[in-house]
């Protein structure tokens, strides 16, 4: 004896038919695909350098000029770079992200290079945390930050640009807390290239808010390099005198900003002129930096017991009390 169902309860149970039809289709699907972030070992939330680092490391574990021998050597690679061609970018990685690899039919990529150019001339910056490897979705916000930056626009293909990386690293080194340094490979963003002007390679390029690029035209050494760099750096270094030195100190501490100042005297180093200016630029809005020539000021220097070249350190409110310097950092 059959049991009739009421019209209601047959389109509930339908209803649950169809969802559970639904759910084990798109488990299905979901299973299919590749999930891209494991393949290159990072998590969803990886920064662009991360994947970049990543991919590099398996690409040149795997690449098929590594691995004559292995008939699957083609095949593996060509799905490591794929996830790879997909989370590089931003727009594709937002279709991933939110579609899965049924969003890329029309992105199916495919092609890749020889192992040389993944050791060489691949992601040639990113080991160094000095020199920031900038994309186009994140070029505009950091360029007008507020920071200073300077920007190495290279090619991967591009000798001079293999050329000038040693330098670039030690002069990124150098000027480390001055300026932001940074990296914009044109071989992966040639749009972003194109919309700075770039047509040449490499091509180095000033940056701050508010102002147009500034394009270096100068020799290719450290340098050269820093004496460029320095002009735009917002450093001020006072030389401290009797008609000055009172009036500035209280100045400054009225606004809650100590001093370094460093005595230049027979004895002893004071800091070099370009020291000053690099650490003015680093310490900018935080400390005034000055200095005193202590043979023309010799009673000056006198009075703040400073018998040889050095530097010191005045916090907001210390006292020029000859008899009360307890708060004065003598750093050497």
């Amino acid at each position: 004896m059959g049991v009739w169902l009421n019209k209601d309860d047959y389109i509930r149970d339908l209803k649950r038919i169809i969802l559970c039809f639904l759910i084990v289709y798109m488990a299905i699907l979901v299973g299919t695909d590749q999930d891209f972030y494991s393949l290159l070992g990072v998590s969803k939330t990886a920064s662009s350098r991360e994947i970049r680092q990543a991919f590099k490391k398996l690409a040149l574990k795997l690449h098929p000029d590594k691995n004559p021998n292995n008939p699957n050597a083609h095949g593996d690679f060509l799905k490591i770079n794929r996830a790879y061609e997909v989370l590089k970018d931003e727009d594709l990685r937002k279709k991933y992200d939110k579609y899965g690899e049924k969003g890329l039919e029309d992105n199916q990529g495919g092609q890749y290079e020889s192992w040389n150019y993944y050791r060489y001339d691949f992601g040639i910056y990113d080991d160094d945390p000095e020199i920031i490897t900038l994309e186009r979705r994140e070029f505009d916000a950091a360029v007008n930050s507020g920071e200073l930056w300077f920007v190495n626009f290279y090619s991967p293909g591009c000798s001079h640009c293999h050329d000038l990386a040693p330098t670039w690293r030690d002069f990124a080194k150098e000027v480390d807390g001055l300026l932001r340094i940074g990296a914009v490979n044109c071989g992966d963003d040639r749009m972003l290239c194109r919309m700075k002007g770039v047509n040449s390679y490499p091509s180095l390029f000033i940056f701050r808010s508010g102002m147009a690029p500034v394009k270096y035209h100068g020799d290719r050494s450290k340098d050269s390099l820093v004496s460029f760099a320095m002009q735009h750096v917002r450093s001020t270094v006072t030389e401290l005198w009797t008609g000055n030195f009172v009036n500035s100190i209280q100045t400054a501490f009225a606004a809650g900003i100590g001093w370094l100042i460093t005595f230049c005297s027979k004895g002893g180093d004071c800091l070099t002129s370009q020291t000053r200016l690099r650490l003015s630029g680093m310490l900018d809005g935080l400390v005034n930096v000055g200095w005193m020539d202590c043979a023309t000021q010799d009673n000056l220097c006198k009075s703040l017991d400073i018998t040889t070249s050095t530097t010191a350190y005045f916090p907001p409110g210390a006292t020029l009390n000859n008899k009360e310097k307890n708060r004065i950092l003598l750093l050497h």
